[in-house]
């Protein structure tokens, strides 16, 4: 069976707010679209959920043809983006023992699932935020200077 899909498709969405989403991406990008639904509703499967045909798409189109190769090329990198992001969570949730955390507003110890390594959580001592660090990112904040404290002066400026 051929495809049968309009050539300017760039983008085939299981549902209408997959499809406005890459459609906002490529606007964004400079590539203008369109999102189109499908022609019709398929009519409801059996009482066992069992349908002929594949299921219908929202398509994303780009207005201008020429624009449809680079427009996927863009979404394949977007799409090896969001992978990379899947599968850093997906090991961060695989993780298993605690990881050890200081407060910088108490100075207290906490251990944490490893789990939430690399989040932000309440301190179970004083409730105020602090960095779960996370060793697999070298999450090592103490090089990192953030200027001048609130309510501190700066060397240098007049009162």
């Amino acid at each position: 069976m051929a495809d049968e899909r309009d050539p300017r498709c760039v983008f085939p969405a299981a549902n209408l707010a997959s499809a406005n989403a890459v459609a906002d991406l490529l606007g964004r990008k400079g590539f203008p679209c369109e999102v189109v639904p499908p022609p019709m509703v398929p009519p409801a499967g059996d009482a066992l959920g069992l349908t002929e045909g594949p299921p219908p798409v929202v398509e994303v189109r780009v207005l201008d043809i020429d624009q449809a190769a680079p427009a996927r090329e863009l979404i394949e990198a977007e799409r090896e983006a969001v992978r990379e992001v899947q599968d850093r969570l997906a090991r961060r949730a695989a993780r298993t023992g605690t990881v050890a955390a200081t407060c910088e507003e108490c100075g207290k110890a906490s251990d944490w699932p490893a789990a939430q390594a690399g989040t932000t959580e309440d301190c179970p001592h004083c409730g105020a935020f602090m960095d779960v660090p996370d060793p697999d990112a070298g999450d090592d904040w103490s090089g990192v200077d953030f200027g001048a404290e609130e309510g501190e002066d700066e060397p240098g400026a007049k009162p």
